[in-house]
C-alpha cells in the first residue's frame, strides 16, 4: 500500500476482463477502444456502484482510473508505471488549493484526440493482445479508511468480486469486446494468479526473476531451470550466460552428449528456446536482461553476438548459412567472410535484421546462402560449419 505524505493511502486493484482475443487479430482485428473523457467518467461510476455493493465503506475513498485496457505485461513492470500515473493524477488533484481536506471522488482520466493525456497510460501498441486485459484502478483515501479497506478486499474480490451485468454490458460496448467474465481483483490477486499459471507450464523459476524485479528487490537471486540454465537478479537486472553451440556442445551442457543429429542440434535447439522463452516474457514486462560469455563479467552489447569460428573455409562452403531448428526459426548465421568463418547469434528480436545488416558489408559478395533447416555442425569439432552444396540464391 503506498502512502503519500497527507495522511491519505493509495491501494491498488484493477478490473480483470477476459475477452475473446481473436477479435484482436485477422483482416478485422481492432484493439480495444480509449474511452473519452465522459465514457471515462461513465465507466468509473459503474465501476463504483459494483465495489460500494460489496464493500460499502469504499464510499469513503476516491477511485482512481483511465478508459483504457492493457494487457498485463504493461501492468506487471518495475515500478508499475501505469498505477503510478493513476497516483500522481490523485495527488496533484489532493494537492490543489481548493482541497483543504480529503473528500472522495470519482477521478476518471479519458482520452483526447484518441490518445491518452500521460505517456504511461497509453497502452502499448507493441504488446500482442491476449485473452485477459485489465483496467486498473486505485483506492485513495484516509490511511486507516484504506488498510482496512485492503484486508477485506484481499480476501473479498477474488471469490465475490464478479462485475454485475448490468457494468459487464457496458464495459463491453465502451470498450468494442466481447467480454465473458469481468471481476474485481487485486493486484496480489494478478499476481497470484500469473505465478500459478507460469508454475503451471514449468517456469516457476521465471516467476521468481519477474517478481524480484516488480518488488524491486535489492539482494541477489539466483535461481536455475530445470536445463540447467542459471539466471541471478541483481543491480536492478536479471543476468544470464549465453552459449554459442561452439561453446555449449565443447564445454557446457552439451558436451556430454553424442554427436547424433537429434542429440546435439536437438540439446541445443532446446537450450535456445527455454532461453527465449525467458528472454522474450521478462522484456516485455520491461525487465533488463543482460548475457554474459561464460566466466565473464563482462555484458554483452548490442543486439547480436559474434564469433571466430575455429574451422576454416572449405571448397563448396555456402557464403552464409542459416541454421535454424523446427519453431525457433533462425538460430545462428554462419558467414564465410574475407577474415575467415564468422558465426553470428540474434541476441533479441532486432537482432536478426542487425545481423544480416552486418553481412551485407562483411560477407563475400555474389556467392550462396544456404538454409539447411536444420543447425549444421562437423561432428568431429562439434562446431558449427557452412552448408555445403548449397544452390546459388
Amino acid at each position: 500500500m503506498a502512502a503519500p505524505a497527507d495522511g491519505t493511502a493509495f491501494y491498488r486493484v484493477l478490473v480483470a476482463i477476459e475477452t475473446d482475443a481473436t477479435r484482436y487479430y485477422g483482416p478485422q482485428a481492432r484493439r480495444p477502444a480509449l474511452l473519452d473523457r465522459n465514457d471515462a467518467d461513465q465507466m468509473l461510476q459503474h465501476i463504483a456502484a459494483d465495489a460500494r455493493a460489496l464493500l460499502p465503506g469504499i464510499a469513503e475513498c476516491s477511485l482512481v482510473a483511465a478508459g483504457a485496457l492493457y494487457d498485463q505485461t504493461q501492468v506487471l513492470r518495475p515500478g508499475l508505471p501505469v498505477y503510478e500515473a493513476l497516483e500522481a493524477t490523485a495527488a496533484g488533484r489532493a494537492a490543489a488549493p481548493a482541497a483543504a481536506a480529503f473528500r472522495p471522488a470519482l477521478v476518471s482520466i479519458g482520452a483526447e484526440g484518441g490518445r491518452m493525456p500521460d505517456a504511461a497510460l497509453e497502452p502499448d501498441d507493441a504488446i500482442p493482445l491476449g485473452l485477459l486485459q485489465l483496467l486498473p484502478v486505485v483506492v485513495h483515501g484516509p490511511a486507516e479508511t484504506v488498510r482496512e479497506l485492503g484486508q477485506v478486499m484481499e480476501y473479498r474480490f477474488l471469490e465475490e468480486g464478479q462485475l454485475s451485468a448490468h457494468s459487464a454490458a457496458w464495459l463491453q460496448r465502451a470498450f468494442d469486446i466481447r467480454l465473458t467474465h469481468a471481476r474485481l481483483m487485486t493486484l496480489t490477486d494478478l499476481s497470484a494468479m500469473l505465478r500459478m499459471q507460469l508454475d503451471h507450464f514449468g517456469f516457476l523459476p521465471l516467476w521468481e526473476l519477474l517478481d524480484a524485479a516488480l518488488a524491486g528487490q535489492s539482494g541477489l537471486l539466483a535461481v536455475t531451470t530445470p536445463s540447467g540454465q542459471a539466471w541471478e537478479w541483481r543491480d536492478g537486472a536479471v543476468h544470464t550466460r549465453f552459449e554459442s553451440f561452439d561453446h555449449w556442445a565443447n564445454e557446457g551442457r552439451g558436451s556430454g552428449l553424442g554427436t547424433a543429429r537429434m542429440a546435439l542440434a536437438g540439446g541445443y535447439g532446446d537450450w535456445t528456446r527455454e532461453v527465449r522463452q525467458y528472454l522474450s516474457t521478462l522484456r516485455a514486462h520491461r525487465v533488463p536482461v543482460h548475457f554474459h560469455l561464460p566466466g565473464a563479467d563482462t555484458v554483452l552489447e548490442g543486439t547480436f553476438f559474434c564469433e571466430r569460428s575455429g574451422l576454416e573455409a572449405a571448397a563448396g562452403d555456402a557464403t552464409v548459412t542459416h541454421h535454424s531448428f523446427g519453431d525457433l526459426g533462425t538460430v545462428a548465421i554462419t558467414a564465410v567472410t574475407a577474415d575467415g568463418v564468422e558465426n553470428y547469434y540474434p541476441l533479441g528480436a532486432r537482432g536478426l535484421n542487425d545481423i544480416q545488416a552486418q553481412l551485407r558489408h562483411r560477407a563475400q559478395v555474389g556467392l550462396s546462402v544456404a538454409f539447411p533447416g536444420t543447425i549444421v555442425y562437423d561432428e568431429h569439432s562439434r562446431r558449427l560449419r557452412p552448408d555445403r552444396g548449397a544452390n546459388d540464391s
